[in-house]
């Protein structure tokens, strides 16, 4: 083997190694001759390529990424100030058109968020303020299947992005209207809570009044009751002073005497009586 023979073999080696490249199973390709696309690679594998510089080959990531929107301010069909935050997940399907169109990922991005935002505007414009912050909504629910269809089909035909998810992370209020709004909140619970406070106090009171007019029910009948066994009781007793006194006159004096002594005299007290006195005959003598 001369020497000329090993120069071509190296050369047709160099050539053949300049045209062959490898694609990733993560990557999408697009073969450009002298700066103008020729072909698209999708599948990962050996290609052929004309040697480098006449043809190159520019390599995209093909794998799902997310783009997190920044806030805008929209506004509502009822024409209300919300603050809208969303993002999307999205990926490069067509290499050839997303060449074209943007170029870079980082470009490719800021042009996907562009669409975003506009047809966001567009479509929660379209909706009314309340039914946007009802309670039992979900953010991701709120935005109209014809926005995600709008942005789907815009990445595709204009960027070659597919757009594989796009979603409401948060919607809030704009900073200057959350202290009145807050305020206005406030103001309806605290009237709210008066209103409660006044049929309490109103119940209470009605409450208070029928217990206080069955406690005078319960003691006017106890009254009644114990006036009614008070005079049975005094009628009793008159009819055993009665039987006492008609069997024995003279004893039954002599008792109730010594029952109005007792009930007269105690310790110190001084009595003056005459020497006839009924009273002085029981205490000295100790007889009627």
């Amino acid at each position: 083997m001369n020497r000329q023979t090993l120069l071509i073999g190296a050369a047709l080696a160099l050539v053949l190694g300049a045209s062959v490249f490898t694609m990733d199973a993560r990557e999408l390709g697009v073969v450009t001759r002298l700066g103008a696309p020729v072909k698209t690679v999708t599948e990962p594998g050996l290609n052929l390529r004309l040697p480098w510089p006449v043809e190159q080959v520019r390599r995209y990531d093909s794998r799902s990424r997310m783009l997190s929107v920044e806030a805008i301010e929209v506004l509502t069909q009822d024409k209300k100030n919300l603050v809208v935050e969303a993002f999307a997940v999205w990926r490069i399907q067509d290499p050839l058109r997303f060449l074209e169109a943007v170029g870079t990922a980082e470009l490719g991005a800021a042009r996907l968020e562009d669409l975003v935002v506009s047809r966001l505007a567009a479509s929660l414009g379209q909706v009314a303020y309340a039914d946007l912050l009802a309670v039992r909504a979900e953010a991701g629910s709120l935005l109209p299947a014809v926005a995600l269809a709008q942005v789907k089909e815009g990445a595709a035909t204009r960027l070659g992005i597919e757009v594989q998810e796009l979603r409401l992370r948060h919607l809030g209020l704009p900073l200057q209207n959350e202290q009145s709004i807050y305020e206005r909140m406030r103001a309806e619970r605290r009237r709210i809570a008066n209103a409660y406070r006044s049929e309490g106090e109103e119940q209470a009171i009605a409450i208070r009044a029928r217990a206080d007019r069955e406690a005078a029910e319960i003691l006017a009948g106890a009254d009644k009751d114990a006036a009614v066994i008070t005079a049975r009781s005094e009628e009793a007793s008159a009819r055993l002073y009665a039987g006492a006194y008609a069997q024995d006159p003279d004893f039954y004096r002599f008792l109730r005497t010594l029952d109005a002594a007792d009930t007269v005299l105690d310790h110190g007290t001084v009595l003056v009586l005459t020497p006839d006195h009924p009273l002085l005959d029981v205490l000295t003598e100790g007889r009627p």
